[in-house]
């Protein structure tokens, strides 16, 4: 009998991840996946066209849910062995943020314990319940909220999630065109991890495979994810700039100037010049896997070289693969 994997959350991430769970070891692979969000059908159609046509009856048909809304969810979790929740925004109001990356995890988290299913929360390093921005309190009211609601969930944080039709470095290369120069706020010494899609899809696939010594491993854990370079904000766009053949001046910009831009940009609808004022405060902290876990983690590579035999990509060589 086929084991019924859903991923709440159909865009670049969910396809991916869907991907990786039909594409896996046939000999051990039983898994079929649906895709759920408000409106799935788009992401589900690119991602049946990209498939085998031996892997296509293992994607589903799609499911619409509302996480907002439960009365949505247990009908479409109904007989699913895995719930993956792919629960956040980037842009909206602190309610919006409030209604949808903690109230909106904890419907999915209710739902996958009523259905008695294996749950993978992905939150967000730097997710805080203290922190005064919504995004990163929300995102960390959300993890109280799933372990308290699904104890055995695995919560994972990555760092940014680069890869085919990601929406930072794609976003940047974009804003290249445009720009006469690319700014970076604070002097550009932010850190941050770049971690791959396919390495992140990879490790759900590992997780939602039901193996006992898997699952005790990671039931109730937190894993932080990160790829193994750690670069600086100048240098992603340095980065963006190398391999999109384009040469503009990387400008550093004061905080206090993106703040100001944030308070108009927000107010407009989403678009390729989007920023918020919360965005630019965020780009004061680090964006890093913590060198110190605590003895509630598992560690993203070990989990990989474990059980996939898998060597984290590298931002520089997919990039030079694109170029």
């Amino acid at each position: 009998m086929s084991q019924k994997v859903v991923v709440c959350g159909a865009g670049f991430l969910g396809s991916n991840i869907a991907r990786a769970i039909v594409g896996a070891n046939a000999a051990r692979n039983r898994r079929v996946v649906q895709l759920s969000s408000r409106h799935p059908e788009k992401v589900h159609q690119s991602a049946l066209q990209s498939l085998p046509h031996e892997q296509q009856a293992r994607l589903l048909p799609p499911v619409s849910v509302d996480i907002t809304q439960p009365d949505t969810l247990t009908p479409a979790l109904q007989d699913a062995s895995v719930v993956v929740s792919l629960v956040g925004i980037l842009h909206g109001t602190e309610a919006d943020f409030d209604r949808i990356q903690w109230k909106g995890a904890q419907n999915v988290a209710r739902a996958a314990q009523s259905v008695g299913a294996k749950l993978i929360h992905f939150s967000a390093i730097g997710a805080n319940p203290k922190s005064r921005l919504p995004y990163e309190r929300t995102k960390g009211l959300g993890e109280l909220a799933v372990l308290e609601a699904c104890p055995s969930a695995t919560v994972i944080r990555p760092s940014l999630v680069f890869g085919p039709g990601d929406d930072f470095f794609n976003r940047f290369a974009r804003l290249s065109r445009v720009l006469p120069f690319m700014p970076v706020f604070g002097g550009g010494k932010t850190l941050f991890q770049p971690v791959y899609v396919d390495d992140i899809a990879q490790a759900v696939e590992i997780i939602s495979r039901g193996d006992e010594a898997i699952r005790k491993l990671v039931d109730g854990k937190i894993i932080e994810a990160g790829g193994p370079d750690v670069i600086t904000y100048r240098q992603v766009m340095e980065l963006v700039l190398k391999y999109s053949k384009r040469w503009r001046p990387i400008i550093s910009v004061p905080y206090a100037v993106g703040e100001l831009q944030g308070f108009i940009l927000e107010k407009l609808p989403p678009n390729l010049f989007t920023l918020t004022r919360d965005q630019v405060e965020q780009l004061k902290h680090d964006n890093i896997i913590n060198p110190n876990p605590g003895p509630n983690s598992v560690a993203f590579q070990g989990l990989l070289q474990t059980y996939a035999s898998r060597r984290l990509a590298s931002v520089h060589e997919y990039l030079l693969s694109r170029s």
